[in-house]
């Protein structure tokens, strides 16, 4: 290359590169972003699939899994504890290991599609990211890796083997608590500023604790209206949740 043709500054037959230096307060931030899993990432909510796999051929089914669907409802919407409504559905269930690779199956085909078509991206990400659910890491880490995501950034509950070999929530699951998502997210000291995208009053809390900086209300599966007032943005899809400025996110 000849520096002279490109008009560069030359001193005692040196090219000579300016260098800029940004301040700290406008430099670029990179937010941690909190990923709720049911009916935000995926556009299912997992237990409900899961209690349509383990009451197959059981002969009132279809009102067991209505049960199931209204108290997955009133968990979301807030009207009932997060803890009595995972235990509520888990106790009407007979959960077994070997329903967990279909219920994988069958959450890996039910990707919501913004987070899909985004998934190169997601994966660009994967280090930012952090998914924290009321649902289980049976079949969590291995969903969120199909698209990339870290499966050591995972904050959920966990199951463990009855003496039967039926399964059950491990009591010290971190997530099957009220207010365990901020909870153990505070517990985790990330880095600022922390964005909580979700569809749940579970996932409002956060932002209400203090566990993060700004919540958004995920909508591209379901809208709930009692959550999406309390939001500080709401969202139809992972475009619009990745455009948010974030350097006019609120304090906390």
């Amino acid at each position: 290359m000849n520096f002279y043709d490109q008009g560069l500054p030359i001193l005692g037959g040196l090219v000579v590169f300016s260098l800029i230096l940004i301040p700290a307060h406008r430099m670029p931030l990179q937010p941690t972003w909190i990923f709720d899993f049911d009916s935000t990432l995926v556009r299912v909510e997992a237990l409900d699939e899961l209690a349509d796999i383990a009451l197959a051929g059981v002969p009132d089914r279809q009102v067991q899994l209505e049960r199931i669907r209204q108290v997955t409802r009133l968990g979301m919407e807030g009207a009932m504890s997060i803890e009595q409504s995972l235990q509520s559905r888990l106790a009407l269930l007979s959960l077994r290991p070997e329903m967990i690779p279909a219920l994988i199956e069958r959450l890996v085909a039910n990707f919501t599609p913004s987070f899909w078509r985004l998934r190169d991206r997601l994966a660009m990400m994967r280090d930012q990211i952090w998914v924290v659910s009321g649902g289980c890491h049976e079949w969590i880490e291995p969903t969120v890796s199909r698209l990339g995501l870290r499966t050591d950034q995972v904050i959920a509950n966990r199951l463990r083997r009855r003496s039967d070999g039926t399964l059950e929530l491990d009591p010290h699951s971190p997530c099957a608590v009220d207010h365990g998502k901020a909870t153990a997210i505070m517990a985790r000291n990330l880095a600022k500023p922390r964005i909580m995208v979700g569809d749940g009053m579970t996932d409002w809390q956060v932002r209400e604790l203090n566990a993060c900086e700004t919540f958004v209300c995920f909508t591209e599966v379901v809208h709930r209206e009692s959550v999406a007032t309390k939001a500080d943005a709401v969202a139809a899809s992972l475009e619009e949740v990745l455009a948010i400025d974030i350097q006019s996110t609120p304090e906390s």
